[in-house]
């Protein structure tokens, strides 16, 4: 699965879609069980409509690989890349009450950029990341939520050594009925060489139990479930293969400046385990490379054909 299941998914998606159950990683009558009969047992709500849309993945094992996409530099200066990857992540939720709960997550990440030209020789990054989020049920209808990850990249460049970044937010989720619900909130990502801040809004309309118009930004999507078992999402998400480069020093860091586009293919293999095939667009006007040979900032590109496979845990939830 692309790079933005690194920082967007794992974390977004545990503040602002309220990421709930552990890692699938122990049986289902075991472990993880236990915890999901706790959270029956809770004042947590997630779900008032009947759909066949699953819960978002709270566990994922994926790789991807993004074609080759032909960019210029503001200099002048042409250049070509593909990047490939493979990313796992996983969370575990933790009860402090009737209406808290504290989640703990680990993301592990590998991306293959193969570059040609700009003086700039393939290379990849590999990323640690540590997303902690807090949840509360404030009362029927109000969720509250707040989350950072802290993630180190390491690159191969010459000279690179850890770059550290943190992504963070403040969400709510507002249920206006049983099929609208409404999200709000802030969201923030300080790296070495840009800051990015951005307020969040978006809403989720379950128009009947196959189909559900989702507005939740950044990822703007129709999701279309014709059995339990199956579901095809066609839509937008912040590309995998945006980042920011400083060739001189090593630095390396995910941005947001690129979107893909495509559809996803998703069906369960058994219990509350699924497989994702993605396929779709890149637009690669995300690379932003600096230092001594090429200064500042984003390049210009065309788009270029991107895939992906991904085994994950979905949980059902109340």
């Amino acid at each position: 699965m692309p790079l933005h299941t690194v920082a967007w998914r794992l974390v977004i998606a545990a503040a602002a879609t309220l990421l709930i159950s552990p890692p699938a990683l122990a049986t289902e009558k075991g472990f993880i069980q236990v915890i999901i009969n706790q959270f029956d047992d809770s004042d947590f709500s997630f779900q008032r409509s009947h759909t066949n849309v699953p819960f978002t993945p709270v566990a994922f094992l994926g790789t991807s690989r993004y074609s080759k996409a032909e960019t210029t530099t503001p200099e002048g200066l042409d250049l070509k890349y593909d990047v490939n990857g493979v990313s796992q992540m996983a969370g575990l939720p933790i009860l402090l009450g009737k209406r808290d709960a504290l989640i703990i997550g680990e993301y592990l990440g590998w991306a293959d950029f193969d570059v040609d030209g700009a003086d700039i020789n393939s290379f990849n990054v590999g990323t640690v990341g540590i997303p902690i989020a807090w949840l509360r049920q404030a009362n029927e209808d109000w969720q509250l939520a707040a989350f950072v990850m802290p993630r180190a990249n390491h690159s191969s460049l010459e000279n690179s050594n850890w770059t550290f970044q943190t992504l963070g937010g403040t969400f709510a989720r507002w249920v206006q009925s049983d099929h609208v619900w409404w999200a709000f909130g802030f969201y923030f990502d300080i790296a070495p060489d840009d800051n990015f801040y951005i307020p969040y809004v978006g809403a989720s309309w379950n128009i009947n139990e196959r189909w559900t118009l989702s507005a939740v930004m950044p990822w703007p999507a129709i999701l279309y479930a014709p059995t339990p078992d199956w579901l095809f999402r066609f839509g937008m998400s912040p590309s995998g293969a945006s980042w920011a480069i400083n060739p001189e020093d090593g630095d390396v860091a995910v941005n947001i400046d690129a979107w893909d586009f495509g559809l996803t293919t998703s069906r369960r293999l058994k219990g509350n385990f699924w497989v994702d095939v993605e396929v779709g667009v890149g637009a690669f006007r995300g690379l932003r490379i600096s230092g001594q040979d090429v200064e500042d900032p984003e390049t210009d590109s065309g788009a270029s054909w991107f895939a992906g496979l991904e085994f994950n845990y979905r949980p059902a939830v109340k």
